[in-house]
């Protein structure tokens, strides 16, 4: 005689325990990372400002990431869902318009680099003027000399130059990027949250 198995009967397991979760620990580790590089906090400082936005910029994915676990882990809890709603999107708009921050502080950033360079490329081409005018000193150096040291400071401050637009203009890019496209995400689930779709 023979005997029939009985199909094995499926399992349905609820996964947003787990949402929560990780949500949470990425939610915590940001703010953790945060906390430390922000210590000590001094954000009327341009360079500490600079700083901090530019890491703000650079793990703004993991709260991205961390809000859209949490918001999954939540659709069924309307109140908490439209409070994470907002509050993403109100962390959106604030992303897009710190974007205009980044691209101010980046400017005065630049332009106080290149004031230094340049200050420190006239103070050279002064003590080469002294060492010109003094008798004693322009007996050691040949007017040779003088000019190859002329040539080296000028395309020393070339390349400062140079080196300081790109990285400036680079990290500005990179955090204004982040920044946006992190916020725009958030702005838009944050639109999700407060009206998601139902299943048919």
């Amino acid at each position: 005689m023979r005997t029939v198995e009985s199909p094995s009967k499926a399992v349905a397991y609820n996964a947003k325990p787990i949402f929560l979760l990780v949500g949470l620990a990425c939610l915590a580790g940001f703010f953790v990372d945060l906390f430390v590089l922000s210590y000590p906090a001094n954000p009327g400082t341009l360079e500490w400002r600079s700083g901090f936005v530019q890491q703000l910029a650079d793990r703004s994915i993991i709260l991205l990431f961390a809000a859209g676990l949490l918001l999954a882990g939540l659709l069924d809890i309307r109140v908490w869902r439209k409070r994470l709603s907002l509050l993403c999107m109100a962390v959106g708009v604030a992303f897009l318009l710190s974007c205009v921050l980044v691209m101010r502080d980046s400017s005065i950033l630049q332009k106080q680099a290149l004031n230094r360079i340049t200050a420190q490329a006239e103070q050279a081409e002064t003590q080469l003027a002294q060492i010109d005018a003094n008798s004693e000193l322009s007996a050691q150096v040949t007017p040779e000399q003088l000019q190859q040291l002329r040539q080296r400071i000028s395309l020393q401050k070339t390349t400062l130059e140079g080196n300081t637009r790109t990285g400036v203009l680079k990290r500005g890019v990179s955090s204004i990027g982040n920044l946006a496209i992190v916020g725009l995400a958030l702005i838009g689930l944050g639109r999700f949250g407060t009206n998601p779709p139902r299943l048919r």
